[in-house]
C-alpha cells in the first residue's frame, strides 16, 4: 500500500512530476479527461500546474509508479483517501469564480497538447503553500466572468453551422 504525502511541499513536488511527465506517458495522460479532482498551484514562473488527487496524494509518486499501481489489482490508489488527506493543505476553488476560470483555461490548454478535453464536472483545489495566499484573493466571480459564462451558456445551444459563424465573427473582432 503506498504511503500518503506528508507535507504540502511533497504535494507540490508530485504536481510538478505529473506536469512535467504526463505527456511522455500515454498510460498516464489518457486518464486525464476523466479526472474530477485536480490539485493546482502557481509556479514561481507564474504558470499554473496541476495534478490529479490520486497522483499527487501519495508520497514521491512518479508516472511509472502510478501506472504500475493503477494496473495492479492491489495497487492501493484511492482517490477518496487522497482527497480526505489533502484537504488540510488545499482550498477548494468555487465553480464560477475568476480563479476557477483561470485554472480551467490553463488545464484546457495543457490537455489540448494531448488532444484531450477537460472532463465534465472537473473541480480544482488550490495548494496552500507559501505564496499561494495571493492566488486565493481571486476566488470571487466578477461581472466579466458572468458575462462570459452567459455567452458560453448561449453558445452551447447553437448548431454546428451557427457555432462556426460565431467563431468567425469573434476571430474578426480580435483582428
Amino acid at each position: 500500500m503506498p504511503k500518503l504525502t506528508t507535507s504540502p511541499e511533497g504535494v507540490r513536488d508530485n504536481i510538478d512530476c505529473y506536469w512535467e511527465t504526463a505527456h511522455d506517458h500515454p498510460d498516464l495522460i489518457k486518464d486525464a479527461a476523466r479526472v474530477k479532482k485536480w490539485k493546482a498551484y502557481r509556479s514561481n514562473e507564474g504558470e499554473w500546474r496541476f495534478g490529479p488527487s490520486r497522483f499527487v496524494g501519495y508520497k514521491a509518486m512518479t508516472a511509472d509508479k502510478y501506472v504500475e499501481r493503477k494496473e495492479s489489482a492491489d495497487g492501493g490508489l484511492n482517490g477518496t483517501e487522497t482527497e480526505a488527506h489533502l484537504r488540510k493543505w488545499t482550498e477548494n476553488v468555487p465553480h464560477g469564480s475568476r480563479l476557477h476560470h483561470q485554472l480551467l483555461d490553463a488545464l484546457t490548454e495543457f490537455l489540448a497538447e494531448a488532444d484531450l478535453k477537460v472532463g465534465k464536472g472537473a473541480s480544482f483545489s488550490l495548494l496552500t503553500v507559501e505564496g499561494a495566499a495571493d492566488d486565493l484573493d481571486v476566488l470571487n466571480p466578477t461581472q466579466d466572468d458572468a458575462e462570459v459564462d452567459a455567452l458560453v451558456t448561449l453558445s452551447k445551444r447553437l448548431s454546428g453551422a451557427q457555432m462556426q459563424k460565431l467563431t468567425r465573427r469573434l476571430e474578426a473582432l480580435r483582428q
